[in-house]
């Protein structure tokens, strides 16, 4: 039964998120959904580029998240929009997400301090706002939130294959929803064997089992392309936040083949523009297209690493932090910018204290597997929703800070 002020907590956070949600919220699908989501409509294939008149089978971007809008579409029955299904769907998500973000800090503090760490998260701008956009990044982070919940778990479990089945698809899920969980997965996997060797058997059962449950998938990919991957986007990526022009977010348009008209007229594009011209109208055209994307971001790099080493410690800093130089609407407001700053700043001294108990493999983890997210993903580009990959460990880490404060008093 759950404590009465975490009822109240829990309760009150589903009434914000929905009253907000009632008022602000995007009215139609995002271009790259709406894309994907019109053509399974029309040609029964999930694809993002269409020639001939026949849908290519896409991996541009990971499946899961599809699959959630359509199911959504589908028991709606086409009696109301279906858009507001998914933002039910997604508050209450967002809802139980805060009850796994209380069990992850009763690790780590006192039963007080986590019901202070669970009202935060509920109440939180940024992550009562994702509820209304047409955005895996709800579903990320509940999935995530249960991932590391579960995982925790395992280093005091007597008996951890009680929790194989469900953190194996979990795992699967994650692994379906966005391509950077797969550096999270792996290096769970090695820490968890670099804990205890004898954690090896249950280590590869997990990694084969995950893979197995999304083996149909994979192989869905190498069928149509000749090419094992999840998500065929990396090039593409690397080279929106590595190119002649780019800034911390990154270069906005997708250049999509149907729209080679729009193409925005950039000199430092003209070569650029050329190969993607040339490649064949085919099923391998997204391949052939990230390794292209891939080559230059990889040029641009070789060819001026100064330049683009201040970049990434931008787009570190600006992940980490608040970027100064956002273009993004309404990313300056201060209902945003000051949680958002006031956390970040607060983590730092909280990581500090941490590292005083690094005997500790829990919190070890925990700090590893935040910088290795930030790392990573400034790899590429950063857009301010991009942050709900570390909040929550920001969180966290500030209440270490807070509660070491307060105790001394």
């Amino acid at each position: 039964m759950l404590d009465k002020k975490l009822n109240i907590i829990i309760s009150g956070s589903f009434l914000l998120k929905s009253i907000f949600v009632f008022f602000f919220h995007e009215q139609n699908l995002s271009a790259e959904w709406a894309i994907l989501f019109s053509n399974f409509q029309n040609f029964g294939s999930y694809s993002y580029y269409v020639f001939n008149n026949e849908g290519i089978p896409s991996s541009y971007m990971p499946p899961l998240y599809f699959l959630f809008l359509y199911v959504n579409k589908i028991i709606s029955f086409d009696l109301i929009n279906f858009l507001y299904l998914v933002f039910f769907n997604q508050i209450l998500l967002s809802t139980i997400s805060v009850y796994i973000f209380y069990k992850i800090c009763n690790n780590f503090l006192s039963h007080n301090y986590s019901l202070v760490g669970a009202l935060i998260f509920s109440i939180f701008p940024l992550l009562v706002y994702g509820n209304g956009l047409v955005s895996s990044a709800t579903l990320q982070l509940f999935l995530y939130l249960l991932f590391f919940k579960i995982y925790l778990e395992l280093f005091n479990a007597e008996s951890k294959y009680k929790n194989l089945f469900f953190l194996t698809i979990i795992c699967s899920f994650n692994l379906m929803l966005r391509g950077e969980f797969i550096v999270i997965f792996l290096f769970s996997i090695v820490y968890f064997i670099f804990l205890n060797k004898k954690n090896i058997i249950f280590a590869i059962i997990l990694l084969l089992s995950s893979l197995t449950i999304i083996s149909p998938y994979i192989l869905r990919n190498y069928l149509n392309t000749n090419n094992f991957h999840i998500v065929n986007s990396s090039g593409y990526a690397l080279w929106k936040g590595n190119n002649q022009i780019a800034g911390v977010e990154g270069f906005h348009d997708s250049l999509h083949p149907q729209s080679r008209s729009e193409w925005p007229e950039i000199k430092e594009f003209e070569k650029l523009y050329k190969k993607l011209d040339s490649i064949p109208k085919d099923k391998k055209y997204e391949i052939k297209r990230d390794d292209i994307f891939k080559y230059e971001a990889i040029q641009n790099i070789l060819e001026d690493k100064i330049k683009y080493l201040k970049l990434y410690l931008k787009k570190i800093l600006s992940l980490y932090f608040i970027d100064l130089n956002s273009s993004i609407k309404d990313y300056y407001n201060p209902i945003h910018i000051l949680p958002v700053l006031l956390f970040a700043v607060l983590s730092i001294p909280g990581i500090v204290l941490s590292l005083k108990k690094l005997d500790n493999s829990k919190i070890l983890y925990l700090i590893l597997t935040t910088f290795l997210l930030t790392l990573f993903i400034s790899l590429f580009f950063i857009l301010p929703r991009y942050k709900i990959s570390i909040i929550s460990f920001q969180i966290l880490f500030s209440l270490f800070f807070l509660e070491r404060v307060f105790k001394k008093k």
